[in-house]
Order: structure tokens, then C-alpha cells, then sequence
């Protein structure tokens, strides 16, 4: 029912995550960001306590990999469950369990990981993947929102879209977050929020 991507920028230490769904307020539960540290969405069945759960544990020194491991062993509902982190060195995992809701992909690559659930359709996640890296020049967080869009386009989540949202760290600066929580085009909305709160930097028009 959700379908997100993770990310990180090594050479500026920049962290992004953007996240779409059927359900309101995505935003609230799926993704999270911990400065200097890494990105993560929890989404399919979930566990909102697991975000800073993983993160903490990256930030004493766990790998993304062994982190996951320590917070799902004793899970019983781990199979139902999709998570996807990326730390500040680029390094990404995903955990996506055999029972999530069909379609139910992902992938990952040089600094980002995506999953889906629920999807309409197969291409959601090739789609998403493909936006990514042919807009490696755009600002990181319109980047992401590309990323979406795309997986929109294919289909995305197979219910529908009705909130999305970006959470975005640059050093030195504090982390932003946008959010549409309810919509019948929360995309577009996202992108307008966006292109208001990065005037600078989001010259172009939304419109590719």
C-alpha cells in the first residue's frame, strides 16, 4: 500500500526520503531521518518504534544489516513488514518480508534503496528506479519527489494516492519535512509545497 524511497548524498552528507500511500498521513508513520546518521521507512505492516529503533543502533555503530537483525529476530510479524534504510555513507539495506501484499518489489543501488507494497503494477519500482538516476543533477529532495511521481505514473500504490510526504536533511541545518496528509493529489501538492519552501533551488516547474 505504500510505496517510498531512501537516499544519501556522501559527498555533501545530504539525507532524503520520500514516501506515497493510500492511507492518510504517511508521513506520520513510514518515514524518519537522524541526522548524519541514515534514512529508513517502515511501511506494510507497521511498527512506527523501529524507525529511531534502527537508526540509534547505526548511530552506536551497527551496521544497517545487523541493526535490522536485532530488531526483527524475536518478531513474529516480521514477515508482514517492508523496511528500507540508507546510511550517510551511502550504504543501503532492505528488509522485505515473504508475506507483505502483493505486488510487493524493491530494489537498491549506489546510495538508495525503494520498496513497494501493494502496487499496481510491476514497472512502480523499475519506474522509480529509472527517475532516480536520470536525475542525478536535480536538487536532492525534487530528486526524490521525481522518484515518486514516476512510480505514480506507473501505477503506484494499486488503491490509489491520498498522502505523501519528504523529509530532507542538509548539514548544518535542520531537518525539513513536508507533508500532505490528505489529498486527491497529493503528489502535485508535495510538489507545489516544495517548489514554495526551495524557491532557490527548485527553478524548474514540476511539470517533466
Amino acid at each position: 500500500m505504500t510505496f517510498s524511497i531512501v537516499a544519501s548524498n556522501p559527498s555533501t552528507k545530504e539525507l532524503c526520503v520520500a514516501t506515497s500511500t493510500c492511507l492518510v498521513a504517511v508521513g506520520d508513520l513510514v518515514p524518519c531521518i537522524l541526522p548524519n546518521v541514515g534514512a529508513i521507512c517502515v511501511q506494510a505492516t507497521v511498527n512506527p518504534s523501529y524507525r529511531a529503533t534502527i537508526l540509534n543502533l547505526m548511530k552506536k555503530g551497527f551496521s544497517n544489516e545487523s541493526a535490522f537483525d536485532h530488531v526483527l529476530k524475536n518478531d513474529k510479524k516480521k514477515e508482514h513488514r517492508q523496511i528500507i534504510v540508507i546510511n550517510a555513507k551511502g550504504q543501503s539495506f532492505i528488509f522485505s518480508g515473504q508475506k507483505t501484499i502483493t505486488i510487493s518489489d524493491s530494489c537498491r543501488g549506489d546510495h538508495f534503496a525503494i520498496a513497494g507494497n501493494m502496487l499496481a503494477s510491476t514497472l512502480v519500482i523499475s519506474s522509480m528506479k529509472k527517475a532516480f538516476l536520470n536525475n542525478a543533477n536535480v536538487f536532492f529532495p525534487k530528486r526524490l519527489l521525481l522518484t515518486l511521481i514516476a512510480g505514480e505514473d506507473a501505477g503506484g500504490d494499486k488503491r490509489g494516492c491520498m498522502s505523501a510526504a519528504i523529509e530532507y536533511f542538509k548539514p548544518n541545518r535542520r531537518i525539513m519535512t513536508l507533508r500532505i496528509d490528505y489529498s486527491n493529489n497529493p503528489l502535485k501538492e508535495l510538489s507545489l509545497a516544495l517548489e514554495q519552501r526551495y524557491s532557490k533551488e527548485c527553478k524548474e516547474a514540476f511539470d517533466r
